[in-house]
């Protein structure tokens, strides 16, 4: 399956204005007719709290930037985010999706990301970050890291494991959320996760919106489903749990508990 990936091989930042880009996607959004409906169709295609950004990916687009210093960035799908450097760090700041970084060695700035809810900073080259509603989520595969909240809280992640904080706090660490990479090669990859994990995933992913029930969204999911063909991981999340999928428009699908499969798939778990 072909993947939708590409490379961006990214100048030395100029503090000068940057309307090229800017005004090209501005004006293809005026294009589509100036309304505020036809700006959130636009949406769909290609984040607008991006358009301002040194990163960006639209729906669907996992982009790699390699970086003036020598290191890495692997954006996920609709995300946006700012970098800057001084002499003592090189600091880039996540709006919005998620990001894999791996950064070139420098003895005298390291590599910070920072989110909403704190900073994570890498011992070692290789982090993956994810910025969620009101939380963080840092998977450290091949390196610890050191993460400090807003408040203040420090903690140390240790390699092979992954962690979740927001504005105070840090949550425990977990091997098994080593899997939320997994977007990096293009899949969703789950065991006993709540679907509604799944779905959050394949929306980057999906033009339109693509809602889920509470009910539905309570069932654990155990799988490998493909980021890059969205309509597929439905059916294959369709035939193995009890859901309805329905694609009312082609910017609406729905998915629900269907009722009539969830009784018998309630019992056969037991």
């Amino acid at each position: 399956m072909p993947s939708r990936f590409s490379r961006t091989e990214l100048p030395r930042r100029d503090n000068g204005p940057r309307p090229g880009r800017r005004h090209f996607f501005l004006g293809g959004l005026l294009a589509l007719g100036g309304a505020a409906a036809s700006a959130g169709i636009a949406d769909v295609y290609y984040p607008l709290a991006g358009l301002p950004d040194d990163f960006a990916t639209g729906t669907g687009e996992r982009r790699l930037y390699r970086l003036p210093d020598g290191s890495q960035l692997l954006l996920n799908a609709r995300s946006c985010a700012d970098l800057s450097y001084t002499d003592k760090e090189r600091t880039l700041h996540l709006y919005e999706g998620a990001v894999s970084l791996t950064a070139h060695p420098d003895a005298k700035r390291a590599f910070l990301i920072r989110t909403t809810e704190g900073t994570v900073r890498p011992v070692g080259p290789r982090i993956m970050v994810r910025q969620q509603m009101r939380r963080t989520l840092v998977v450290a595969r091949d390196n610890a890291a050191e993460i400090t909240t807003s408040a203040g809280t420090r903690a140390m992640l240790a390699a092979g494991s992954g962690a979740r904080f927001d504005n105070v706090l840090v949550g425990t660490a977990r091997a098994d959320l080593l899997a939320d990479a997994a977007w990096e090669t293009g899949w969703v990859d789950v065991k006993e996760r709540p679907l509604l994990e799944v779905i959050q995933a394949l929306r980057p992913y999906r033009k339109g919106a693509l809602r889920i029930s509470i009910a539905a969204g309570g069932l654990l999911a155990s799988g490998r489903y493909p980021l890059d063909d969205t309509d597929a991981a439905l059916r294959a999340l369709q035939a193995d749990m009890p859901i309805q999928v329905r694609r009312i428009t082609p910017w609406f699908t729905s998915i629900d508990l269907a009722r009539a499969r969830a009784r018998s798939y309630a019992i056969g778990r037991g």
